[in-house]
Parts: C-alpha cells; sequence; structure tokens
C-alpha cells in the first residue's frame, strides 16, 4: 500500500505555493495510476491536467490491494483505510501542511475506502486532523446502495465481475456476505459526518455485458443535502478516465473542486449545546438492541433518511414522525433499538414510552421527567419536550390499541422526532416522513439471524444455511420464532436438524419458549405476543369483538392466504330457503345467523376484519380485499384452543365452506370452487376423521364430504375426490343400506369419479349394481333409473363395449321419448348422447341426423345463445368434420366460439375449449399458424387459472405440441410432450389411459425426428399396457396395434408388421365393423405393405388415429378433449 505524489514531482523546479491535497483512491481490480490513465491519449489526467486547473493542488493518489481489502471481511476494509490515513497524515507532517484543505476522489468501490477512513478519522483522536480539514469528496460511480434492480451484494458483484472479468468465487462472495455491513456504513456516513460538500458523478451508459449501467443512479447518490449529482455521458470504466483536458465529465469535476475551495473559508458550522451533532446527553431505552440483531438494511435506510435531525438550522421544518406497523413479533421495537444506538449522537435526547397501556405511557413521561429534573408530571414532560431546541428522538413504542388517539401522547409543536411502533396499520395517518409495513425477514438475512443466535463459528458456511433454511421457512421467516428456535438449539435441547421433527410434534411448546439469556431483548415469546392481542379484543366486550374472536377461529381452518368474504357470502345466499338441521344451526357462525335479513349485510364482517387487522392478526390486500395470515399466526391461532374448542371451531368452519359451495355450474360457480380448493384442502388436513365418525348429524356430515368432493373434481384433483366419494360410500352402506337413495347416489358419484382416473373398469360394476337396484325399487323407466342407464352407457363405451353402449341408449331415448316427450330437456341431451355412440361406431350420418335434430329444438325451446344450444351446435361441428365437411365445421365453430365469449366470458372453460376445437379445424384448413395462436391462448389462460399440472393444462400443452408438429416445430412439440408426459405419469399414474396416449404422441414425436427405434419402445410399452388394463380388443388397445405395426415397417420389420396388422384388422372388423373408417384405414396401410410400399408415402402421418374421436382424448394427430363437463351428469344428495 502506497501513497504516491503526483503533483508537484520531486524534480520541480520552483516551489509553487500549495492550497489543497487531492488525494485519489481505486476500486477494485484498480492500479495507483492505470486507473486514472486513458488508454488511447495515455494522458494521467491527475498530473497533467488537474494541476492546470486547480491552482496550489497536491496531487495524491493511493494504491492499495483492492482485491484483499473486499476479499474478505470488512475488518479488511477498515485496515486498508487506516492505512490510507497513516500515510496522509505522514505526507502532512508539518504544521501548514497538517491545516491544509483536503478533497478526495474516490472511483466505484475506493469510495467504500473514503468513507470508511473518514468515520474512521472521527473516531480516532490520532487522525484528527484529517477529520478537520476535509471539505469534499468526489464519487466516481461509487455504489453506495442498491436499486429497485438489483440489491447491493448484487451490484458490487457485478462491479467485480465486469472489472475483473473472472473474479474469484471467495471474493464474489464476500462482497455479498458483507454487503449488509458496508451498507450500514453508508448510513454512517451520511449522517454522522455531515459538513463536507459531495458531488457524485454516476454513469449513463452499460458495459458491454450487462444492458443497463453497473452503478445506477439511484445506487450511485448519497442523497444528503447539498449533493451535487452529475450524470456521466460514459460506463462504469471510463467515468475516471479523460483523453483530453476539454472533455465535460472532466470539466465538471475540476469546477465543482475549485468552487469546494472558494467555498471553504465561507463555512459557518453550527456550534453549541444545540447543533445537530452535539454530544448526546439523555438515553433513556429500556434496553440495548440485541446482539444477534441482523439484517432489515432498507427499513433502517429509510430512516436513517427521514428521522435524522437536519444538519443545518435554516428555517423550522415539520416534525419527522415515522411509523412502524406489523405483527407482533416480527421486530418493530429491535429496529428502534437499532436507531437509537446507530444515531445517539446525533440526538441531544433520546427517549422512550411504552404505550401499550395508557399506564404504562403515563409512567414513561413520569421517568423522563424524573431523570431530567422536571416536576413529576407527565404532562409536564411533554411539554418540556415541546420546547426543547436541540434535537431530540421520542420512541413510541407498542401503539396497539385502537380504541386509544396516540396523538395524545405527541408533544406539541414542530420539533424533533418520533418514531412509532404498533400493530395497528391504522396509525400510518399520523407519519409526516414516512412508514413501513414490517412483515417476514427474507430467507437470507432469517438464516443469518438463526445461525447468530445459535452461536455458529462461521455463519457463511453454506452447508450450515442450508440446514437452516427448512427452519426458516418453517417459521415463515419471523424474527422472534426464529431468535426462540436458536435459544433452543443454543441450550442443546435439539440439534439443528432436528429442529422441524420436533416442530411438527410439539409446535405450542417451542413457540411458547422464553429463552433464558434474551428476557431483556424480547418481553414475549411468539404466542404469547399474540395472546396479548386477543386478550386487547376480548376486553373491548362488544358484539363486533365476538365476531372478531370467531373470525379468527373461522380462519384458523382455512389456508392462511387468499380468505375471501365471497365465502361467507355464498354461504349466507345457500342457507336461504333451506331447513337446516339442529346440528347444522349449533355449527353455524354468528354472523350468518345474525337477524332475518333478506339480503346479505357486509358491515358485521367487514367490522370484525377490521379489528383484526388493526391488530396486525390478519392483513387486508388493498386491490381485492382478500385476507391473508401469517403462517405462525394461523398456527397459533388453532393451538390456542383446547381439543374440544379446536373440534367445534373445525365443524364451523368445514360447515360454513360446505354451505359456501353450489352444485351449479355456471363461469361464477365454476371458478368459486376452484377458489375454494385451498381452503377445502386446508380445512380436511386438520379433522377428516370427523365426517365419517359415527354418532350424531352423520348424514349432514357426510353432505360435507361430497360437496368437498365437487371441489377436487372441478380442480382436476380426481384421486382426493374418489378417496372421500369411497368413505361417503362406505358409511352409507353401513347406516343406510346398500339399497337407500343416497348410497346409490354415492355409487354414481363414485363411479363418475373413478372413470376420471382411468379405472374404467370399477364405473362399470359400480354403474351395473345401481341399475340393477333403481329397476327393481323405481321401475324401468323412472327418471334416476334412466339415467342409471346412460352412466353405465358410458362406463361401457370407455371399456370399447361399444355395441352394448348404443343398445342401453338407444333403451333411454325410447323411454323418454314415451314418458318425458320428444322436445324434453333429458329427451334431448339422450338424443346427443346416442349420437356420441353412433359416431364411435362409425355411423356418422346416423350421428350428424340426431345432432341435427337436437339443435334445431334447442334453438325454439332454449334460444340461440343457451348453454344446451351452443353445446349441440358445437356436437354438430364436430359431425361435420367426422364427414369431411371442414368449412361447415369451422364456421359453426367460430359462431359458438363467439356467443361463448359474449355470454360466459373468454376465460370460462366451455368458452376455452371451443377455442381449442377451433383451432382443430384451422388446423385441418391449413390455417396452422391460426391454431397454434389459439392453443397458446387457451394454454396461457389454463396456467394461469387452473394450475400448472391441472388435467385441462396439461391437455393444451398435448395441443399445442401438435400446433408445433403441424408448423414443422418438431424439437418444440417433441419438448412439449416429454413434458405433459412427465407430469401425467406423476399426477395420474403411468398406466392412466391419458398418459399412455401421451407415451403414444411422444412416440410420434420420436419417429419424425428419426428416434425410431425409441418410438417402437414407447409404442410396445403402450400396447402392453393397454392389454393389461383395457383387454385385448378394446379400441384403444387395437389403435395402438396398428401404431406398433406401421413403426415395425418403418423399421424394415415387414413380416411383423404384416402380422400384428393383421390381427389387429381382424379385431376391428369383429368389434367395430368392416365398414368402420378405422377398419378401412388399416385395410388400405396393410395392402400397401404387402405390395412392398411405404405406408408412409401414401398417409401423411403413418399412424392410426384412436376410433373413439370424441368423448375422450385421440391418440395421435388429433387434439385430446378435456371434457369438462363429462363427469357431471350424476346425482347428488
Amino acid at each position: 500500500m502506497v501513497l504516491s505524489v503526483l503533483y508537484p514531482t520531486a524534480d520541480a523546479g520552483s516551489k509553487e505555493a500549495l492550497t489543497v491535497d487531492i488525494v485519489a483512491v481505486h476500486g477494485l481490480n484498480g492500479d495507483l495510476i492505470k486507473t486514472w490513465t486513458d488508454p488511447q491519449s495515455k494522458a494521467l489526467w491527475l498530473q497533467d491536467y488537474l494541476p492546470l486547473d486547480v491552482t496550489g493542488a497536491r496531487v495524491m493518489t493511493f494504491g492499495y490491494n483492492a482485491d484483499a481489502a473486499f476479499g474478505n471481511t470488512t475488518a479488511d476494509i477498515i485496515d486498508h483505510a487506516k492505512d490510507l490515513l497513516s500515510s496522509l497524515i505522514d505526507k502532512r507532517e508539518e504544521y501548514n501542511e497538517s491545516q491544509r484543505p483536503i478533497i478526495f476522489i474516490a472511483h466505484s468501490l475506493g469510495g467504500i475506502v473514503v468513507k470508511q477512513a473518514l468515520f474512521q478519522a472521527r473516531i480516532e483522536t490520532q487522525y484528527q486532523s484529517i477529520n478537520e480539514h476535509t471539505i469534499g469528496i468526489v464519487f466516481l460511480g461509487t455504489p453506495h446502495r442498491g436499486s429497485e434492480k438489483a440489491s447491493y451484494g448484487e451490484i458490487l458483484a457485478n462491479i467485480a465481475t465486469t472489472i475483473m472479468n473472472k473474479p474469484t468465487p471467495r471474493l464474489i462472495s464476500a462482497l455479498q456476505v458483507n454487503s449488509g455491513s458496508l451498507m450500514r456504513l453508508t448510513s454512517d456516513f451520511k449522517f454522522q459526518l455531515p459538513s463536507y460538500h459531495v458531488v457524485s458523478f454516476y454513469e449513463m451508459k452499460p458495459m458491454t455485458i450487462f444492458s443497463t449501467p453497473i452503478v445506477e443512479k439511484y445506487s450511485a447518490l448519497l442523497e444528503v443535502d447539498g449533493e451535487d449529482q452529475i450524470p456521466a455521458d460514459t460506463n462504469h470504466r471510463d467515468i475516471c478516465r479523460f483523453g483530453a483536458r476539454d472533455n465535460p465529465v472532466y470539466e465538471k469535476l475540476f469546477k465543482r473542486i475549485c468552487r469546494m475551495m472558494k467555498a471553504k473559508d465561507a463555512q459557518q458550522p453550527i456550534v453549541g449545546p444545540n447543533a445537530p451533532n452535539s454530544c448526546n446527553k439523555y438515553y433513556v431505552i429500556p434496553h440495548n438492541v440485541s446482539s444477534v440483531f441482523t439484517g432489515r438494511e432498507s427499513i433502517c435506510q429509510q430512516l436513517s433518511e427521514n428521522c435524522l435531525p437536519s444538519r443545518t438550522r435554516v428555517v423550522p421544518q415539520k416534525r419527522k414522525i415515522f411509523v412502524l406497523y406489523g405483527l407482533g413479533g416480527s421486530g418493530k421495537t429491535q429496529i428502534c433499538l437499532k436507531f437509537a444506538q446507530d444515531y445517539r449522537e446525533n440526538f441531544w435526547g433520546i427517549f422512550w414510552i411504552d404505550a401499550s397501556s395508557n399506564e404504562t405511557a403515563e409512567q414513561g413521561f413520569l421517568d423522563i421527567a424524573r431523570i431530567c429534573g422536571l416536576e413529576a408530571d407527565s404532562k409536564v414532560a411533554i411539554r418540556w419536550l415541546s420546547n426543547i431546541e436541540g434535537p431530540w428522538l421520542l420512541v413510541i413504542d407498542n401503539a396497539d390499541n385502537p380504541l386509544q388517539d396516540v396523538s395524545e401522547y405527541f408533544p406539541k409543536g414542530d420539533r424533533g422526532v418520533i418514531l412509532l411502533t404498533t400493530r395497528n396499520p391504522d396509525c400510518k395517518i399520523h407519519a409526516t416522513v414516512g412508514s413501513c409495513e414490517l412483515g417476514q425477514m427474507g430467507s437470507d438475512e432469517a438464516i443469518t439471524l438463526l445461525l447468530k443466535t445459535i452461536a455458529a463459528e462461521d455463519i457463511t458456511h453454506e452447508a450450515s444455511r442450508s440446514l437452516a433454511r427448512p427452519i426458516v421457512e418453517t417459521l415463515g421467516c419471523l424474527a422472534l420464532a426464529i431468535v426462540q428456535a436458536g435459544a433452543v438449539i443454543r441450550q442443546k435441547l435439539c440439534t439443528v436438524e432436528e429442529y422441524c421433527g420436533v416442530y411438527s410434534r410439539r409446535r405450542k411448546q417451542l413457540l411458547s419458549h422464553q429463552p433464558i439469556q434474551a428476557k431483556a431483548d424480547y418481553r414475549y415469546t411468539v404466542y404469547t405476543t399474540w395472546e396479548v392481542s386477543v386478550n386487547m379484543i376480548e376486553n373491548m366486550s362488544n358484539e363486533t369483538a365476538h365476531n372478531a374472536i370467531e373470525l379468527l377461529q373461522l380462519f384458523s381452518f382455512f389456508h392462511f392466504h387468499g380468505i375471501s368474504e365471497e365465502i361467507l357470502k355464498e354461504a349466507w345466499k345457500n342457507m336461504q330457503g333451506r331447513r337446516l338441521s339442529e346440528w347444522e344451526q349449533s355449527h353455524q357462525l354468528h354472523i350468518l345467523r345474525e337477524g332475518d335479513l333478506k339480503d346479505w349485510e357486509p358491515h358485521l364482517f367487514r367490522e370484525a376484519v377490521v379489528v383484526l387487522s388493526s391488530f396486525s392478526l390478519i392483513t387486508i390486500d388493498g386491490m381485492n380485499n382478500h385476507i391473508s395470515m401469517h403462517p405462525l399466526v394461523h398456527m397459533w391461532a388453532r393451538d390456542r384452543l383446547v381439543e374440544a374448542e379446536q373440534k367445534r371451531h373445525w365443524r364451523i368452519s368445514a360447515v360454513t365452506l360446505a354451505t359456501s359451495i353450489s352444485w351449479e355450474f355456471q363461469a361464477f360457480d365454476y371458478n368459486f370452487r376452484r377458489f375454494l380448493l385451498p381452503h377445502v384442502a386446508s380445512c380436511l388436513s386438520s379433522y377428516i376423521s370427523e365426517l365419517f365418525t359415527t354418532g350424531d348429524a352423520e348424514l349432514e356430515r357426510l353432505a360435507i364430504a361430497v360437496n368437498f368432493a365437487l371441489v377436487y373434481q372441478d380442480c382436476g384433483r380426481s384421486r382426493e375426490a374418489v378417496e372421500l366419494e369411497e368413505k361417503v360410500l362406505e358409511v352409507r352402506k353401513r347406516t343406510l343400506g346398500e339399497e337407500h337413495p343416497d348410497t346409490l347416489a354415492s355409487m354414481n358419484n363414485l363411479a363418475v369419479s373413478c372413470r376420471n382416473l382411468g379405472r374404467i373398469q370399477e364405473p362399470v360394476e359400480l354403474g351395473e349394481k345401481v341399475l340393477e337396484v333403481r329397476k327393481r325399487t323405481l321401475g324401468q323407466e323412472h327418471p334416476d333409473t334412466l339415467t342409471s342407464m346412460n352412466n353405465l352407457a358410458v362406463s361401457y363405451s370407455n371399456l370399447g363395449r361399444r355395441q352394448e353402449s348404443v343398445e342401453l341408449r338407444e333403451k333411454v331415448l325410447e323411454a323418454r321419448k314415451r314418458t318425458l316427450g320428444q322436445e324434453h330437456p333429458d329427451t334431448l341431451a339422450s338424443m346427443s348422447n346416442l349420437a356420441i355412440s353412433y359416431r364411435d361406431l362409425g355411423r356418422r350420418q346416423e350421428a350428424l341426423e340426431l345432432e341435427e335434430k337436437v339443435l334445431e329444438v334447442r334453438k325454439r325451446t332454449l334460444g340461440k345463445e343457451h348453454p344446451g344450444t351452443l353445446t349441440s351446435m358445437s356436437n354438430l361441428a364436430v359431425s361435420y368434420g367426422d364427414l369431411g365437411r371442414r368449412q361447415e365445421a369451422m364456421e359453426l365453430k367460430e359462431k359458438v366460439l363467439e356467443a361463448r365469449k359474449r355470454t360466459l366470458g373468454k376465460e370460462h372453460p366451455d368458452t376455452l375449449m371451443s377455442m381449442s376445437n377451433l383451432a382443430t379445424s384451422y388446423s385441418g384448413l391449413g390455417r396452422r399458424q391460426e391454431a397454434l395462436e389459439l392453443e397458446e391462448k387457451v394454454l396461457e389462460v389454463r396456467k394461469r387459472t387452473l394450475d400448472k399440472e391441472h388435467p385441462g393444462t396439461l391437455t393444451s400443452m398435448s395441443n399445442l405440441a401438435v400446433s408445433y408438429g403441424d408448423l414443422g416445430r418438431r424439437q418444440e412439440a417433441m419438448e412439449l410432450k416429454e413434458k405433459v408426459l412427465e407430469a401425467r405419469k406423476r399426477t395420474l399414474g403411468k398406466e392412466h389411459p391419458d398418459t399412455l396416449m401421451s407415451m403414444s404422441n411422444l412416440a410420434t414425436s420420436y419417429s419424425g425426428l428419426g428416434r425410431r427405434q425409441e418410438a417402437m419402445e414407447l409404442k410396445e410399452k403402450v400396447l402392453e399396457a393397454r392389454k393389461r388394463t383395457l383387454g385385448k380388443e378394446h379400441p384403444d388397445t387395437l389403435t395402438s396395434m396398428s401404431n406398433l405395426a406401421i413403426g415395425y415397417g418403418d423399421l424394415g420389420r415387414g413380416r411383423e408388421a404384416i402380422e400384428l396388422g393383421g390381427k389387429a384388422l381382424e379385431a376391428m372388423k369383429r368389434t367395430l365393423g368392416e365398414e368402420h373408417p378405422a377398419t378401412l384405414r388399416l385395410t388400405n396401410i396393410l395392402a400397401d405393405f404387402s405390395s412392398g410400399q411405404s405406408p408412409s408415402a401414401k398417409v401423411p402421418e403413418p399412424h392410426i388415429s384412436s376410433v373413439n374421436s370424441h368423448n375422450k382424448p385421440l391418440d395421435v394427430k388429433t387434439r385430446d378433449r378435456w371434457n369438462l363437463k363429462g363427469w357431471m351428469r350424476r346425482h347428488h344428495r
């Protein structure tokens, strides 16, 4: 490390009178000469230009190993800063030298060394002359803080990456780890060293590898009074290099230095006991800040920028009041203690009031009066503060009572600074210089806090941080909870590795644990601090307070995020006109029982919610008024109850949720049930067995399970739906008997859910049982019997028993025509269902004629835009397409889409299905780009409104992959199909029909990319699975046989191709008939094989599509359709 004099040189002939010392400090990867030298002109402006423009300047440059300084701990930076100071003291030994003004010029991270040096000069007496005679600093691209786009640590790392090309990992890690300390240095520097002239140049151009400047404007500005902020039209490296004396940045720089020199004699700093920087006299705080205080740089920076007294006494200004609000245990008090400790010397007096009650606040002001020698009267103390001229800070802590006007504690007038902490967000109204909601810590700083609390030897050790991460995530990164966890680990009650397991078993005990060595730091444990809030609410003793406590318990069994008033509103609506059982009435919310209202009145709910919000027990989203709770508050609200009370409030929550669920299928109903999913899942996670135990109100409890199963089905969670419905059926069989109507309804519901899971044999068995009982007990033509016949027909079709399916549907249709009439809605539904069966058997003309009849009647009886009419139009379009009338099919689909957009909305499931169907027509007509754009829209909406792995989303991904393939984007098509396959394996199972279809689709892509062996292996797996799960002559199994035969042909295995294809053809003739389109197509392909001609020469896509073209996903080249309403034709009781 060296401080070298550039001017005047040692061999200078004449002795010029020197009037100022200018010291330049470089940054990372810098050099005391090269950093300041222009690479083209070789001009060293510190030596070549500056002495000419600043008369009497002695110019020095400080060289040091910056990589070492910043590559370890902040202690190394302090060492280099002290070396700069001692070297400068050595250069200023003579009296006339020691009195000379000093101006620093710092580039990049060199500014950090300068700030550290000047901070040390203030607190260490041996450097006092430097502290007294420094008059200004010029910062050239120095990062003082993070920006909106990057944290401070990221900015420092970016500088290292840019300047050094390949910085060591150790340096990058050190910069990020030390960033918090370095940013606090900025705060210390800004407000403890206030008398300098500051000039900050910020770059306007990016470096080559970045799209924006390395140190953006926000980061490069110190933001102090009088700071000269100057843009430089250059990048970070060149901001300190000037190739010519007329460089505009250089001109601005030397002129600012000259102005500093002219102004030095005119400075009149404020002195005396009332000066902003006078020594602190009164320091009245409850205890020191915690020794493990960590992070919170952003809020600490806000406080330092907004809450320190002015550096000058120009004109009176408004009082500075800053409000910190948020959940108990989030660290509000600790931040105030930290601010008081860090900036003690900026205030003549610091005083503390505990405003948790009127009594504690009164005592706080009496303590101020006693300490300051005043009359023992709280009002006297408040008046005294009003009249003190010196800067004072008053911390009003724990002002949590929403019924108390905290402004009564404010001294009158504009003097002083007030920091207010509260759980009540409404107290923001008192803020004059800012407010901040204090929530959970950032994950990294939470980990650091935990490691500090357990006294870890190395808090930067990656393995230790990895072990700590699950703990802080479990605790929701709440400061007080983390400190308590650290105390438990530090006291050897469990290890870091064991904590999460112990927490899952003994959560309440751990979160009520009081750390012995931290009692002074934290008055309450996590759980007791929130219990204080509940006690205050209970003490209000009014109806609103009662409702607030009841809602708190209700919410504890919902999901902690996204709780909406709409849940209670829908529950209230569904209760109207319905006779509730005694059990249901006893488990209703007071808010829902209140009065005999004709319309939903939200004020009871909203008033109660406001009370909870005023203690920060909940937060309310300002955009949609949805309610959220911190996960630990959510747990505590349940844990605070004894077991019996927990179960009672769980039943209230379950009844409320279930009552809010309707069995309607309009757009709102579908979206609302989807919205309820996390709340239903959370509710069931607590006491699901309560729904199925024997005892009182069995029927009511089973009805809750049935409604919850509907939510799961709507959200594509068929497995959870089946689990619920199986339990419901088991209980109903036991309590009602196997032939009770409700038991039969459960069997029907379970059959539909099993079908959605791909379990196709069970629905047949269940359906046959239901039909047999209903025929015997209700009669062959009872509406419920006919519904059972129709449902069984669907199950037969799925099993490949399509002739039986047609026969059943024909019977249903005939019976409904006879008993209900030809134009009854159920008769029309039967006609439409029969058309599907005809299409499955290749009887396409008959299917078309039925669909046309249905559409004509529905138009006449329901209207042109009724959902049923639009469904008929969509089905008719499919029939047009099957018969090659593609233009008509497309036009009809366009009409359906426009009508559904207009009547249901652009994001309704039926609208999305219409978009996907229209994409199919566009693709068939060669309008492939339009098809792609439609599929992309559908996928985007489904990802956003459903879930990334919802069956509907996966269907859209599969459809989009087809469109990619149509446009020749085969690689993208393959990658998307692989994602779909992996998701379906994970969510549905390896042998679910949809999973097998995805494997078949992927095989097609592999073939198209020349990966024929992999394609064949996939096809063989699909065939084996379909034989095992569907049977050897199921249509889908025959499709797989056909596709595999073609694969053999592609690989030159002609004999195997003809043999397998022949078996498939014989089975198709037997099960589908010789005139079925699939039978005819395979016949033609096998003829090509026999003649030695490749089928791909005649068939654009050499694969047989699934013979089922309507009800279920298709295998190849046709889009799989997800029919939202396919499972809805069921009985509900």
